[in-house]
């Protein structure tokens, strides 16, 4: 499948629009269907065991939530936490999609044509390529602790919290420390902060897949207000 390449504005409209609809009821199969949106984004975007993973683990919520609730505490804390679960998991799961599918360089264009700050745009960008490499030195931190024979699993996290604390973040936080300073030399260095006017490599533009997808946000928003306040 010919992979789709959206708009950061775009992809940002949609993280907005995906957490803007955690304070909006929205019906489960307004749900249903921004998932699948997500999940066929991710599949464009080559990431087709993410987009598999995330469906199912949404489907497996919206299944507990169908599941008959007594009077009985387990059930009535299953629901809500199922419940809150599956609201909250659209905008992470869009602005996962946001970090994964966006170059640095074109994010920095698409916030530039928006005329935000100079200040808040090398933050942004500085940020969203900051939560990539942590994860990348956690998965380094996680392969050498198997190396030695100590597996990062929930019962040994049960079992000896603190040393897996010592285990875990005490590298991983130095890690940080250390990728937020080369990170920030970085952008030095390339002139992120220069006050001249600078040339992209890659520039944002929209297409129609932009037009797409925000006419289904605005139509989604459009429908799930509609039918809240009585309209139709």
């Amino acid at each position: 499948m010919k992979k789709i390449v959206l708009d950061p504005r775009t992809k940002l409209f949609l993280t907005f629009c995906m957490g803007l609809s955690i304070t909006v009821m929205v019906p489960l199969y307004v749900e249903v269907l921004n998932m699948l949106l997500l999940a066929f984004l991710f599949f464009t975007n080559g990431q087709v065991k993410s987009a598999i993973k995330l469906m199912l683990f949404f489907l497996i919520l919206v299944c507990l939530s169908f599941l008959p609730v007594t009077n009985g505490f387990v059930s009535n804390v299953i629901f809500q936490i199922t419940f809150m679960i599956r609201r909250f998991m659209l905008p992470i799961v869009a602005g996962k999609y946001l970090i994964d599918s966006t170059p640095v360089g074109l994010l920095m264009s698409a916030l530039e044509k928006l005329k935000l700050p100079q200040s808040l745009v090398i933050t942004i960008s500085v940020m969203l390529r900051f939560f990539p490499t942590l994860s990348e030195e956690y998965t380094h931190i996680k392969n050498a602790m198997k190396m030695r024979g100590i597996g990062l699993n929930a019962s040994h996290v049960i079992q000896k919290p603190l040393l897996m604390l010592e285990y875990v973040m005490v590298p991983l936080l130095a890690s940080a420390s250390r990728i937020g300073d080369e990170l920030a030399a970085s952008a030095h260095i390339k002139g992120v902060d220069a006050g001249c006017e600078k040339v992209r490599y890659k520039s944002a533009k929209f297409s129609s897949a932009d037009v797409f997808i925000s006419m289904y946000i605005v139509a989604g928003f459009v429908l799930v207000i509609g039918t809240r306040v009585g309209l139709w």
